[in-house]
């Protein structure tokens, strides 16, 4: 075993043994004033990391309970929905979407106006239709005044997706499901083994 696959290991487990009373997020954003200020929040309500545009880890959404995009912007959302991803940012959620995993984007002042807008015009119709293009792919769209509400509200998933190269007992410990998607590669724990017989957890591998 090499030092960068006990790294991980360690960062694993570390993470799983965090507080589960608060959701754990992971932030994406420009580093503006407005978004640095949203950082501030969300961290008096949170357990929060900042993605690093030079992270060259792939980052499973395991170890998070919601990857979250701060002030996206009209030419974010139109290459997103468009598959053509313009800034790391952008390229980092088409990564995410691929491997089918979520993220909450949070739009920025201007965009927020075309999404709470009782009438919109043409224009922001079309806006409107590349945001319904990314709901379809996985991405929830919410106004900042609202994320806090809506991460509370959500509910354990009753299956779960891990990317990881192992799966520990401490990972599995709050997971309240029955069904876990591995791929072909990653290895249980002895410990992580009996608590899925425990639990009378099925694995499904890929």
């Amino acid at each position: 075993m090499d030092v960068k696959e006990l790294q991980r290991i360690i960062e694993e487990v570390v993470t799983s043994l965090m507080d589960t009373r608060h959701k754990r997020i992971l932030l994406v954003h420009p580093y503006t004033a407005t978004s640095k200020k949203q950082v501030d929040i969300l961290q008096s309500y949170c357990h929060v990391e900042e993605w690093q545009v030079n992270d060259t880890t792939s980052t499973s959404q395991l170890f998070y309970d919601a990857i979250v995009f701060l002030e996206v912007d009209q030419a974010f959302i139109v290459s997103s929905a468009q598959g053509l991803p313009t800034t790391p940012a952008a390229l980092y959620l088409s990564e995410l979407l691929i491997s089918t995993q979520t993220a909450i984007l949070i739009p920025d002042e201007k965009l927020a106006a075309v999404v709470s807008a009782k009438e919109p015009n043409p224009y922001m119709k079309m806006l409107l239709h590349h945001i319904e293009r990314l709901k379809e792919f996985g991405c929830d769209i919410q106004l900042f005044a609202q994320l806090i509400r809506f991460l509370k509200q959500q509910q354990e998933p009753t299956h779960l997706s891990i990317e990881a190269n192992y799966v520990t007992a401490e990972m599995l410990q709050s997971y309240k499901g029955q069904q876990l998607t591995l791929p072909a590669h990653t290895k249980l724990t002895p410990l992580a083994q009996e608590i899925i017989q425990e639990k009378g957890m099925t694995i499904q591998r890929y």
